[in-house]
């Protein structure tokens, strides 16, 4: 097939919901550009609960809750319940600060996995990257306790600083029973990036495929990195007409040609669930919930 063709429809198998761009953290290398003072956007939670519906109808077979920080999102228990009662698998991507008694409860119930960065075994260096001195304290404390209520947990360690703690947090967070540690360097997006838009070689490729980012004012687009390439908007649309859009197509396309590279280094483990610290570097590329993790 000709490079200048959209590929055939792939659907989508795998969906970000970015729930709010509010955050307890203002992290020097937020992708979303996430902070205290921003808002839950344009979508209601009815509105959510209707991207779950066509989410199911499409086949989407997982959903990561995102943000910003999702646990601030007051649906974010309600949506995890009917994301579970579609038979969706779901992970909350969250900066474990602080997170409410139910949602402690609606974790454990409906099998949730969690997934949270970290960057120094030092709170001074944590604090230096977050923003936030209670930060360390309190994610290392809701780690543990996260391995204690059985919920599984991975961890993806940010290189952010030069001379950033990077093997002493490692084993910090295998002394607390944490299994699923990766370590990734910056995404070139939100307040990491100095530019417009995101390069698209910095991506790792997945989003050529059956993936999908939803945020917070309902429009669509292939990967929570892709911030500039909108591709639809689930308040005028259904994701279902997002997904036979030509626009779509396109991006997928341009996607596709400028991660090439990237994509034929990839194996067979690769999978639809490309996270958001995926890096052309990783051998495999987007293995779900090993080599690529989050970036919060």
């Amino acid at each position: 097939m000709p490079a200048t063709e959209p590929p055939p429809r792939r659907g989508a198998s795998f969906l970000w919901l970015e729930l709010t761009e509010r955050c307890q953290l203002s992290c020097t290398h937020c992708y979303a550009d996430s902070g205290p003072t921003k808002s839950h956007g344009a979508m209601t939670n009815n509105d959510w609960m209707s991207v779950i519906d066509d989410a199911a109808d499409i086949g989407v077979r997982e959903i990561q809750f995102i943000g910003g920080e999702p646990t601030l999102h007051p649906a974010l228990p309600q949506l995890i319940q009917h994301a579970s009662s579609h038979g969706i698998a779901t992970e909350v991507y969250s900066n474990l600060i602080r997170i409410r008694a139910d949602i402690w409860g609606t974790l454990v119930e409906h099998n949730v996995r969690l997934a949270t960065s970290y960057y120094s075994d030092q709170p001074e260096q944590h604090t230096l990257i977050t923003g936030n001195a209670l930060a360390h304290k309190r994610t290392t404390e809701n780690i543990s306790k996260a391995i204690t209520l059985g919920i599984p947990v991975r961890v993806g360690i940010v290189s952010v600083l030069a001379d950033q703690r990077i093997d002493e947090a490692r084993q910090l967070l295998t002394d607390l029973g944490v299994e699923d540690v990766e370590v990734d360097h910056v995404r070139r997006a939100g307040r990491a990036n100095k530019e417009v838009d995101t390069p698209l070689e910095e991506l790792c490729g997945q989003c050529a495929g059956d993936v999908l980012a939803v945020y917070p004012d309902g429009v669509v687009h292939p990967c929570v990195f892709t911030r500039s390439l909108q591709v639809g908007d689930v308040l005028e649309s259904s994701l279902r007409q997002v997904i036979d859009s030509p626009q779509l197509a396109t991006a997928r396309t341009a996607i596709g040609n400028a991660t090439a590279e990237n994509q034929r280094h990839r194996d067979g483990s690769c999978g639809p669930n490309c996270h958001p610290v995926c890096h052309p570097g990783c051998r495999p590329v987007c293995a779900p919930r090993s080599i690529c993790n989050p970036l919060g």
